[in-house]
């Protein structure tokens, strides 16, 4: 087996096993399943796992978009990608002088009154949620969904509820008719509906409309099926492909991240829905949620990934949202606990040696996977202004990203031709209240900017220029330290991911060398190309 069919299939067995893990804790939760929505989703799954995935262009969906009278988006509703690729979606097509007519599947069209009246302006986030009884009728996290009517309130599309109470076969007949009406009364603007993804299937909710004379425009997203079959071919399991029939399909996110995102919202739904809000219909939800099991999930696959099976499963403390009774101990008071109480309350995630505490403000996979790593490193943030504490955070953060991009490969970060494009940006049209938090920004980038032209391969550099980026203010220092470590931890994930660096490697640069510098010729190499 060559190293690339072996990266790929231990790859694929590490997606698989975790996926698994994670699915048996989702059926432990719910407890016995529901007949008819199995039923349901079988139709679904069926359709995905007979379809042939072939990559088409983006801009061939969006040319059909353009001309069809209804497309359907396939929604899940507990991962904030599939609202983000909604919107992207409804920013393309006005790019391209297309205003649709927006539906969604989160608001009962008997609810339009309401809705009209907080796209207006007329009122707040808080009244409008009451006025749909958004907790009792959806529960998602409307922070996923704000964008999208804020994007419709700002180019003055009209926006309408498509849902009803009901089973899902007679929800699909309703939703059908609610699309051929919306359809009519817009005449030669395309109706966009973002809906559940099991509506997608080609019995349910796209039957119906067929039925009504419409041949609806699909677009499924994040299909694991299609996901889990590409990565174990060793193909890339993320991108954009047509499936044949008007049905396309945009991946862009792991099923290991859709699924753990669905069962924290089961475990912890309307509490953190709570906590994170400040109101919603129940007033006595527990803002000190628990997600000890989350993490120690996390934990234990990166233990498997960094071939750390042997180290047992420590104590840790685990405090979320705004659970800040910890920073009472005496030690939050002064120095480097200090500052690590001042991040807290900022709203960063920490990992603390003392106590091995873990805080994550949200939840959050990415934060919560570099904590974990973090605890595993059994190392604090370290705070000093010495050059020595900042090639180690820079090795703390780096490591820390990396795991996050093991778990998700989809995680991005901003590389030195994003930043140097962020410092050609003008700040006209910024609010003034966003202008400082933008040239913190600027400082951060001029500064990483700084570093990687020291890292460049032939490039001969002292140690009084790494003094000479030391300094600065605290904010900027920590800001840089995290910019260049992110860099690092995702072009060893690049490396990695080409069969260029081994798990050995990996563990190696983590565990035993503890030095950003270790390998400087990839970091060199990664930030030239």
């Amino acid at each position: 087996m060559t190293r690339a069919a072996k990266r790929f299939s231990t790859g694929y067995r590490f997606t698989a096993d975790l996926l698994q893990s994670i699915k048996r804790q989702i059926r432990e939760v719910q407890g016995p399943s529901d007949p008819d929505l199995e039923a349901y989703y079988r139709a679904y799954s069926l359709e995905l796992e007979r379809c042939r995935a072939r990559p088409v262009p983006e801009e061939t969906f969006l040319g059909l978009c353009r001309r069809s009278a209804v497309t359907l988006v396939g929604d899940f509703h507990t991962l904030d990608q599939s609202q983000k690729t909604f919107l992207r979606l409804l920013d393309s097509l006005g790019e391209r002088r297309t205003r649709p007519i927006v539906g969604l599947e989160m608001v009962s069209s008997r609810h339009d009154i309401p809705l009209l009246k907080y796209l207006g302006g007329e009122t707040d986030d808080a009244a409008f949620l009451e006025a749909i009884n958004y907790f009792k009728y959806w529960g998602f996290d409307f922070l996923h969904y704000r964008p999208i009517l804020e994007h419709a309130r700002r180019w003055r599309l009209a926006v309408h509820g498509v849902n009803k109470e009901g089973p899902l076969l007679e929800r699909d007949r309703f939703m059908a008719h609610r699309l051929k009406h919306l359809s009519a009364r817009y005449p030669g603007q395309p109706v966009v509906a973002l809906v559940g993804d099991m509506h997608l299937a080609a019995p349910h909710l796209p039957g119906e409309l067929e039925k009504i004379g419409i041949s609806p425009l699909l677009l499924f997203q994040n299909s694991e099926t299609v996901y889990m079959r590409k990565l174990k071919r060793g193909q890339p399991p993320t991108g954009f492909w047509g499936l044949g029939r008007r049905r396309f399909l945009s991946n862009n996110t792991p099923p290991t991240i859709k699924m753990q995102t669905y069962l924290t919202w089961l475990e912890h739904g309307t509490e953190a829905l709570c906590a994170l809000f400040g109101y919603c219909a129940s007033r006595d939800a527990d803002p000190d949620v628990d997600i000890t099991d989350t993490i120690l999930r996390y934990i234990r696959a990166l233990k498997d990934l960094f071939g750390l099976r042997y180290r047992a499963d420590d104590d840790f403390q685990v405090y979320t949202f705004r659970s800040f009774d910890f920073l009472k101990d005496a030690y939050y008071r002064r120095g480097e606990g200090g500052i690590y109480a001042a991040m807290i309350r900022d709203g960063q995630s920490l990992f603390v040696g003392r106590g091995n505490v873990i805080y994550v403000p949200a939840l959050d996979v990415n934060r919560t996977v570099e904590e974990s790593m973090h605890y595993l490193m059994g190392t604090s943030l370290p705070t000093g202004s010495r050059p020595s504490d900042l090639t180690q955070r820079m090795h703390y953060f780096a490591s820390g990203f990396l795991a996050s991009k093991l778990i998700n490969p989809s995680r991005r970060t901003a590389g030195p031709a994003q930043m140097e494009s962020a410092l050609r940006a003008g700040d006209s049209g910024i609010p003034p209240r966003e202008r400082l938090k933008l040239q913190r920004q600027r400082s951060v980038y001029e500064a990483a900017l700084g570093f990687f032209s020291m890292c460049r391969p032939g490039r001969v550099w002292s140690a009084l220029e790494i003094q000479s980026l030391c300094r600065v203010d605290t904010e900027t220092l920590f800001g840089l330290s995290r910019a260049v470590g992110y860099v690092a931890g995702d072009t060893l994930f690049g490396l990695y991911d080409e069969g260029r660096l081994s798990g050995a490697d990996l563990r190696r640069y983590v565990f035993t060398q503890k030095d950003p510098f270790y390998l400087l010729d990839w970091l060199g190499e990664g930030v030239a190309s």
